[in-house]
Parts: structure tokens; sequence; C-alpha cells
């Protein structure tokens, strides 16, 4: 559903009203009130105690356009309006768009960085590619997009993401669990620091795969890096072949 479409059906030929009225009896005109009342850095209930799951309230504050120092409260307006949608919501993706989205659906148009930061479930699907720090520290859900740039599914606990094409570099930093798979190829150091969880790349990955890892499994279709598995300590690397370095225990396909 458009983000139009949304508005008309939760207005239902009613006249839209010009100021939203919070369950606190208090009024909320724009990102920037409700900013003076939560700061610029609240948490998701800071939010909904003064923005109820009223959609029509909810959808004229998203159809604002944030400033920098409001990108979190329009992100976490995102991920509440979705989850309070019964069909799949159409936004334009904004940084921080599915902020710690709980169960909606999220369509989103365009490129933005941090899409479906620590979003615990439900699912975001990117219509292109995203920008860095896409689904950081999710716990859940899943996440679909063509591709992404840097430091995607960092700290990854649980979960999928699905890559359609290629990703830049630090895919998986940190992870302790999820599930990642990237169609394409990925830059240097994916899956550094991995804890858990599993990395499948069908196309190549640069150097330093699985740099410092202590756990979960990592397959490479295509070739790797130098120094692959340089300093794991643990989990298991396999690849079609890799470059000079690999540390002991690296494997290739059967």
């Amino acid at each position: 559903m458009s983000l139009k479409s949304f508005m008309d059906d939760a207005y239902k030929g009613r006249t839209r009203a010009k100021r939203l009225e919070t369950r606190r009896g208090e009024m909320v005109f724009s990102l920037e009130d409700l900013a003076e009342r939560v700061g610029t850095k609240p948490s998701r209930s800071d939010v909904e105690a003064l923005v109820p799951g009223d959609q029509m309230l909810l959808m004229q504050l998203l159809a604002q356009e944030p400033k920098k120092s409001h990108q979190l409260l329009w992100g976490y307006l995102s991920g509440i309006a979705a989850d309070a949608s019964p069909v799949p919501l159409k936004l334009a993706a904004r940084d921080y768009a599915g902020l710690e989205l709980r169960h909606g659906t999220l369509i989103l148009d365009g490129t933005g960085h941090h899409l479906g930061e620590r979003m615990s479930g439900g699912k975001i699907v990117v219509q292109g590619s995203a920008g860095d720090y896409l689904g950081q520290e999710m716990s859940g859900g899943g996440i679909i997009a063509q591709g992404c740039r840097d430091y995607a599914l960092r700290n990854m606990r649980g979960g999928f993401a699905v890559l359609r094409g290629g990703a830049r570099n630090y895919l998986g930093v940190g992870n302790y669990g999820g599930r990642i798979v990237l169609r394409g190829s990925c830059g240097e150091r994916a899956g550094w620091l991995m804890r858990g969880g599993s990395l499948r790349i069908a196309g190549d990955a640069d150097d330093y795969l699985g740099l410092l890892m202590s756990g979960g499994k990592i397959v490479v279709r295509g070739r790797a890096g130098k120094r692959a598995g340089w300093r794991r300590k643990g989990g298991t690397i396999r690849a079609a072949g890799y470059g000079p370095e690999a540390a002991d225990g690296v494997l290739g396909l059967d």
C-alpha cells in the first residue's frame, strides 16, 4: 500500500486534522514538536507514549521530510506505522526506516542508511540497493534488498537477510546469529569477528574473510582473497579457492 493510499484509507473521507492529539491530551504538530518532548535520541517507548498506534496520526508525521536531527524519530514512526498496518506499507527509504520494526512489513523505495536497524520481527523489502548499516543489530525478521554498502548486518543476532546483488566491505561483522545469503560478491573483511550464524556468498569474497572469527559458518562458492580465516579462533570457512596466506583449517568446497 502506498503512503497516499494508506492515508486516504485512514481518514476514510474525513477532513484531515491540522493537529495531532495524543493520548495524554497534548498536541503534536510536527516532527519538531515531537522532538521537543522526547528529544532527538529517544527510545521507541518514548515515542509511543506520545504518538499512539493511530494510523491517521502516524501518517501525518511520516509525510513530513525529516531534518537530520529528526531521522531517528522518523525511523521509529515508520516501524510503529508498519506494525499497525494490516497490509504492507510502502515508504521512501529514508535513513532509519523500519527502526526497531517488530512484526509489520515495509516496502522501501530508494536508498537509505540504517534501514531495519534493531528490528526484531517483520519484513523489509528494499526496492533497490541499501546504503550503509543495513539491518544493524537485527535480532529477528527478514530483509530482502538488491545490494548494500558497508557494515551491512553488523552485530546481527537473528533473522535472515537475502541480498540479490553485491555488498561492499564489512558484511556480517561481529554477528552472533542469523542467516545471510549474498547472491553476488562482497568486499573485504566479511565475517570479521563473527561469533555465530551463517554467511553464504555465491560470488567471491575479498581479503580477510572471517578475520578473527570465533564461531559460525561461512561458505563462499567463488574465491576468497588473501588471509582468509586469519587469526580465526573457531567456526568454519569453506570456499572454492583462496588467495595467499589462508589460515590453517580453512577448507575447500567439496
